[in-house]
């Protein structure tokens, strides 16, 4: 008798323990979920473990990374420990589905509102899924990921029919099924505003706000019919996913038909050939030219101006008995010529040739070219070839530089313009650092804080009053980054894709910080946002192309700067204003990586490498930004670049046209000693209140083996206020 009961006791405790359903319960702790029905939630589950009394549960909870991992056993339906767990919850950081399913359950419970952020919600399991959500719209897609998995997807809104809806039984979908569609309409000019999107098939409709964006709920197969006066109407079936761009086409009488292609019609390039300007694409020679915005402020003298702008030019060192050295001397066509004759080229101002320096044997002569200021030059040429014996004859031989000032282009003389660096003020200013925490009420309230937990909760009360600031959450990473903690820092920067997802100014801030943190596969993430966002903005693709190339995808790199410069799947943008940088950044690639990359069909000009001895790059997030930099040289002497419309309002308006914020400039090994950039905030010249943050980026022995690349990134926030933004030594 003992033996038999002993027997069941034993067969009753192994059915408890290995007779148990094993559940896991993906609990979504999101910042975007602080707001849930958690009622409506806890009522499900009473009604689930009241079906399953007894269960053993695996939770999980999750937002950018696995918050907490917690194994409950239900007996008798009662599952108070879990249901505390639960509402202990802390709400912070974004959605990342990504490392969820990874226990052996026999079933899988996820609650969650369906916001898919930095990844798909794609379950590698072929056990039952339910899919539990209080949104007030259902989600297609995670329907088909239930029912495909015997699973069931239950909409716990607030039309639902309680009874009903907590059923269990099967898959129940209660409310409104249709996608909250959003994108972006615009025109030849840019966002458009007031377009009429019309749904067919459910009989709604709405407009597109002043920047060109708009939401509407569509199913998939839904028509949606978009319709501006003056403008062909588009009519689009509703495709799988949630985001929709429309470009519009302007209808005229004479308007037929409407053709779109992705190539963009070429332009003349005109150039100087030393007696006519023609189109540098008719030519059958050799010629290569740079203008004024090609020749940085920091160039003091024109030799400086030249040197590396041109290829297979080269300038003298040390040459003639007094090591002089002078753009004169430079060395073109007739390098490793006879030294029977001058290897020297020639130089011709406005038009004018100007006497040559003499190296052949016997016969040393120098001139000098010094006088030339580079400031006041409009363009120069450099003629090699034909280009410059069908011209000057053999006085050409060797290559000519045409420099063409800006008196020439006027026609009218104008007064000597003074030169910036070394002419201007002796700098005296006692200027300090900017700092690396702002003096903000959180900070402040944070840097109270005894130990990182507790830091952790004042940041969460401190949450409450700063939840719609974006610069609340960057300042915050940055401080937690000073408790070395990047689960807490990383979890509270992601904060900038809950509440800023479609803000293409806030996510660039966000990928400066993820640059700064050498987090290049996060960058590129926001960065591919962006360009989803502002796909006829030219910096949206330039910035892709240089996350690729920072995370390793050097062919996917090699590709976009490709299209950037064949101009094909770039939608409208206009890449006149950063050319220069596409340029550098390009070569840079190819070269570096060239025996990993297929360059057929890459343009040649790409393929000749580009070297600097420091280059130092200055971009902003925000397009209304005003600043003035002050850039001091070792002998004290400043220049200021202004970035205002008060003096750079032509400059701001392209900026703001074709899509970008940015400026380089380069420093050379003669530049020795101690550089300061100095910057000074002055606001945004439309008072919006998007934070203004600027990016650094310096890089040493830019194009060698032994390049270096940092990135600093500052907020911009005391109007007025002269601080010191880079050190460099050279």
């Amino acid at each position: 008798m003992k033996k038999s009961l002993l027997l069941v006791m034993t067969l009753v405790i192994f059915q408890m323990v290995f007779g148990q359903k094993k559940v896991t319960v993906n609990w979504d702790a999101s910042l975007s979920m602080q707001d849930r029905e958690i009622s409506r939630e806890l009522n499900y589950l009473d009604n689930y473990f009241k079906k399953h009394p007894e269960v053993e549960i695996h939770l999980v909870s999750f937002s950018n990374d696995i918050i907490l991992e917690e194994k409950f056993t239900v007996t008798g339906s009662n599952w108070e420990a879990l249901r505390n767990e639960l509402l202990k919850t802390v709400y912070d950081g974004a959605t990342s589905y990504s490392k969820l399913f990874n226990q052996d359950s026999d079933e899988y419970l996820i609650f969650t509102d369906g916001v898919e952020i930095l990844d798909k919600l794609e379950p590698p399991v072929s056990k039952p899924i339910t899919i539990v959500s209080t949104v007030s719209v259902a989600n297609p897609k995670f329907q088909r990921i239930a029912e495909s998995s015997n699973g069931s997807y239950v909409l716990l809104n607030s039309s639902s029919d309680t009874t009903s809806a907590y059923s269990i039984d099967s898959g129940i979908m209660t409310g409104s099924i249709g996608v909250l569609v959003s994108g972006v309409i615009t025109d030849e000019k840019g966002p458009l505003a007031n377009v009429n999107v019309f749904n067919r098939d459910r009989n709604e409709g709405t407009t597109s706000s002043s920047d060109g964006s708009y939401r509407i709920k569509a199913d998939i197969g839904d028509q949606l019919v978009f319709t501006f006066i003056g403008k062909k109407t588009v009519n689009i079936i509703m495709p799988e996913g949630d985001f929709l761009n429309i470009n519009m086409v302007t209808v005229t009488e004479a308007l037929e038909g409407v053709v779109v292609t992705t190539e963009a019609l070429e332009e003349e390039e005109l150039v100087n050939t030393g007696n006519t300007m023609v189109d540098k694409k008719t030519l059958g020679y050799s010629i290569e030219s740079i203008d004024e915005d090609d020749i940085s402020q920091l160039d003091t003298d024109v030799q400086q101006a030249v040197k590396g702008q041109f290829a297979g030019l080269q300038i003298a060192s040390d040459a003639g008995p007094d090591h002089q050295v002078d753009l004169s001397q430079f060395i073109g066509r007739g390098r490793n010529s006879t030294i029977a004759l001058s290897q020297y080229g020639l130089i011709v101002i406005d038009g004018v040739p100007q006497q040559q320096s003499d190296s052949s044997a016997g016969g040393f002569r120098s001139t000098t070219a010094g006088h030339i200021n580079p400031d006041i030059i409009h363009s120069i040429t450099y003629l090699k070839g034909l280009a410059a014996t069908n011209r000057y004859g053999s006085l050409g031989r060797n290559g000519v530089l045409l420099i063409t000032t800006k008196n020439a282009i006027l026609g009218t003389k104008q007064e000597k313009k003074e030169v910036k660096l070394g002419t201007t003020e002796t700098y005296s200013a006692n200027v300090g650092l900017v700092q690396s925490l702002p003096s903000t009420p959180y900070i402040k309230a944070l840097k109270g804080a005894g130990n990182v937990e507790e830091a952790f909760n004042i940041y969460l009360d401190q949450r409450t009053e700063f939840l719609a600031n974006p610069e609340f959450y960057i300042d915050s990473y940055d401080y937690f980054q000073g408790w070395n903690n990047p689960y807490l820092s990383d979890r509270i920067l992601t904060n900038i894709y809950e509440k800023f997802f479609d803000s293409p100014e806030v996510l660039r801030s966000l990928a400066y910080k993820q640059i700064e943190g050498n987090k290049f596969n996060e960058a590129l993430f926001t960065y591919q946002r962006i360009l989803k966002l502002k796909p006829n903005q030219a910096q949206s693709y330039l910035d892709v192309a240089r996350a690729h190339t920072l995370a390793g995808n050097y062919h996917k790199a090699l590709k976009m700067y490709d299209r950037i410069d064949k101009m094909r799947n770039v939608g409208r943008a206009n890449f006149s204003g950063i050319e220069k940088t596409v340029t550098n950044d390009f070569k840079n690639l190819v070269n570096k990586h060239k025996g990993q990359l297929n360059t057929a069909g890459v343009n040649p000009k790409f393929m000749t490498s580009i070297k600097h001895r420091t280059r130092i790059i200055f971009e902003w997030n925000n397009p209304d930004t005003e600043f003035d930099l002050q850039i001091v040289n070792p002998q004290k002497r400043f220049f200021t670049w202004e970035h205002s419309k008060a003096k750079a309002a032509q400059r701001i308006a392209e900026e703001k046209q074709q899509g970008w914020g940015l400026e380089e400039f380069y420093l050379t090994s003669s530049d020795i000693g101690e550089w300061l950039f100095n910057i000074k905030y002055l606001g945004t010249n439309t008072g919006n209140d998007i934070p203004s943050y600027l990016k650094i980026t310096i890089y040493n022995n830019f194009g060698q083996a032994n390049e270096t690349m940092e990135t600093k990134v500052i907020r911009l926030s005391e109007k007025g206020k002269l601080q010191t933004a880079v050190k460099l030594k050279v």
